[in-house]
């Protein structure tokens, strides 16, 4: 495309000299005043030419129109004289403005093609400079002395979901406790000062808060003038989850003494007690008095119940361990609680992406999944529906358990693996703690995610490789 033009460009001048010199040529000598008006259109293929292609088309340009001209002066004067001297000063004329405006011409597109290389360099460090943002995990914002966001690096863009528009955006819609932020921010400002290692919590894209730990930076221009504040946030919702399933452990681990020793200290006193109702209740003969008695025997079992669930979960395991389907094991369990869930008018609904074996205690994998079975039944009071599935993610298989149930609030999630926390009426509270344990023991761990009036999610992550003996 840019040949054509260069080629019709130069047929335009070429035909331009041709054609005025023709009129020269072809005009009568004694009309003059008509020889100046065509001498005078020489300028215009010249300024062209000078545009177009700078100093050499200029200086081109007019030393052609010179060797055109000089024969026609000589043809009709057939003399040397002071008007055919004029003209040949007119003649240097041509080559005078041919060399100085493409010299300007040339002059002008140098600075230009410097701007552009140095644009260049700019936009290719700019770009650059953005790529080595947009390749580190951390978030990076920058935002001006009225806390609006000027800039942010793909990681922000992809934890906020903000895909566009992200000038003139207010932090506010990023931070849950943005009051606090605020506050820290403008002592930036005020003071001069850097922040470090500020714990807070972002509101992604989901709607669900981030933990993250923030570092401000003072963003100074070239007179060393604070102009604006690089945030740097740091996700360490990861490591707040492995912090709290240490504690978790931790307290699991004492509870376990404790629970231990006051099972056995209590289950000796209940088992004389039932023992000396039992023997009564044999006895004697009054029924208002066996009616009693027989309460007592019921609730003693009751609490021997909880006791003995104490001891469970209280005691080290000792798993057998085998290859075990995963499927089958699944499909053990819906036998089992198939029937319970039909009594509370829940359906149970199965998909299998694909099955996988691995190295598993099948009976402990059983025990902690028939209990997230009758929880989500037990959630579903009206009836309703339970969506189990198996999936193969990498190097995990995923069990997911999902009902439609009526949820768990957010501020009870994170306490619903802690040993006799529940949110229910009745119940020990250790149904879900002794299956947390039970897969963490597996090295696997377990997500959840509820959302009142609308169900509750546990997603249960098993390790495939995992060697006998691990």
């Amino acid at each position: 495309m840019r040949t054509e033009k260069k080629i019709q460009e130069i047929l335009f001048i070429s035909m331009s000299i041709i054609g005025i010199t023709l009129l020269h040529y072809f005009t009568i000598a004694s009309r003059w005043d008509i020889h100046d008006f065509y001498r005078r259109l020489y300028y215009i293929p010249i300024i062209v030419a000078s545009f177009k292609f700078r100093l050499k088309g200029g200086v081109l340009s007019s030393l052609i129109i010179s060797m055109l001209y000089t024969p026609h002066l000589l043809l009709y004067f057939g003399k040397i004289n002071i008007e055919v001297l004029n003209q040949f000063l007119e003649i240097m004329m041509f080559i005078v403005i041919g060399t100085i405006t493409g010299f300007l011409v040339e002059s002008d597109f140098k600075k230009k093609k410097m701007l552009e290389i140095q644009i260049r360099k700019l936009t290719d460090l700019e770009n650059y400079t953005q790529n080595i943002l947009d390749s580190i995990t951390n978030v990076f914002i920058a935002v001006d002395k009225n806390l609006m966001i000027q800039s942010m690096n793909k990681e922000g863009k992809k934890i906020f979901q903000l895909d566009g528009g992200i000038e003139s955006r207010n932090l506010s819609s990023l931070f849950v406790e943005y009051d606090h932020v605020e506050k820290i921010l403008n002592d930036v400002f005020k003071y001069n000062k850097k922040v470090l290692n500020m714990e807070t919590q972002c509101i992604s894209k989901d709607g669900k808060g981030v933990y993250v730990k923030l570092f401000a930076y003072p963003l100074r221009s070239t007179r060393d003038k604070v102009e604006g504040v690089v945030l740097v946030l740091e996700d360490i919702s990861e490591i707040r989850k492995l912090e709290s399933q240490v504690k978790r452990s931790e307290k699991l681990s004492a509870v376990g003494e404790l629970a231990l020793g006051i099972a056995h200290e209590i289950r000796n006193p209940l088992g004389i007690i039932k023992t000396i109702s039992q023997t009564i209740h044999e006895d004697t003969d009054d029924e208002e008095l066996e009616e009693g008695l027989e309460i007592i025997i019921h609730e003693i079992d009751r609490a021997n119940s909880v006791i003995q669930s104490l001891l469970n979960f209280a005691k080290p395991n000792v798993y057998e361990r085998k290859v075990q389907s995963i499927d089958g094991l699944l499909q053990d369990i819906l036998l089992i609680t198939k029937k319970y869930a039909q009594q509370n008018h829940v359906e149970m609904n199965y998909e299998l992406q694909e099955d996988v074996k691995l190295f598993v205690d099948s009976e402990a994998l059983k025990q902690a999944f028939v209990n997230i079975i009758f929880n989500a039944v037990q959630a579903m009071p009206k009836g309703g529906k339970l969506y189990i599935s198996l999936f193969k993610e990498k190097n995990w298989v995923k069990i997911s358990f999902e009902d439609t149930g009526i949820g768990i609030p957010q501020e009870k999630i994170e306490k619903i693996f802690e040993p006799f926390y529940t949110t229910k009426d009745t119940g020990t509270g250790l149904g879900l703690s002794i299956t947390h344990r039970i897969i963490e023991e597996h090295k696997g761990y377990m997500g959840i995610d509820s959302v009142v009036g609308k169900g509750t999610k546990i997603d249960v992550y098993l390790p495939i490789a995992v060697e006998e003996g691990a």
